[in-house]
């Protein structure tokens, strides 16, 4: 939580130097190499499925022309894994420039994860929107750089006390309208 409080990115590297030193083996790398490689492969022992209609909807915002990005806090699944995952499901190819926290070092909700986004697709933060589920990463974020903000309850509805969205919707079937895009 330290780490996250001051804006540095921990992963599996991280979190499998903390369980060894837990353990006294600190300075056992062949296990600290073995267990980063078993954390960053995990999720490729599961099944991991594209939440309803994100497809749809990245596909529709390419098509009227929205240039889109990803920000991604990537915890024990580092960003080369991700994208296999995006690439996979077909949403690759919809995401013009991709963050990720492990990549950049720095997590949401850190203004250079944002700006590492916005900077290669030549917008302003004004003129951008971020979706995001939660409020103390997401949220907090664009709107500490002057992002407009949504945020997006489909899997998971984040109830905190802090600062809300702009917006807030359910689904991604919601999203595509707030965003401008009419049924095709």
């Amino acid at each position: 939580m330290e780490d996250w409080e001051e804006g540095r990115a921990s992963g599996a590297p991280e979190i499998a130097t903390w369980a060894l030193a837990d353990l006294g083996l600190g300075e056992e790398l062949a296990a600290r190499a073995a267990l980063v490689r078993d954390f960053e492969q995990a999720s490729h022992s599961g099944r991991v499925l594209m939440v309803d209609g994100a497809g749809v909807l990245l596909q529709g915002l390419v098509g009227a022309g929205v240039r889109c990005a990803l920000i991604c806090d990537t915890g024990l699944t580092p960003g080369r894994v991700v994208r296999q995952h995006l690439d996979r499901l077909g949403l690759l190819p919809c995401l013009e420039v991709q963050v990720f926290s492990d990549e950049t070092r720095r997590p949401k909700p850190h203004p250079e994860a944002f700006h590492a986004a916005l900077e290669p697709l030549g917008v302003a933060s004004g003129e951008a929107v971020h979706v995001g589920d939660l409020r103390r990463t997401d949220v907090a974020g664009a709107r500490g750089i002057g992002m407009g903000t949504v945020r997006i309850r489909a899997r998971y509805d984040d109830a905190s006390e802090l600062p809300d969205a702009d917006r807030v919707v359910g689904s991604h079937a919601e999203l595509g309208p707030l965003l401008g895009l009419r049924d095709r």
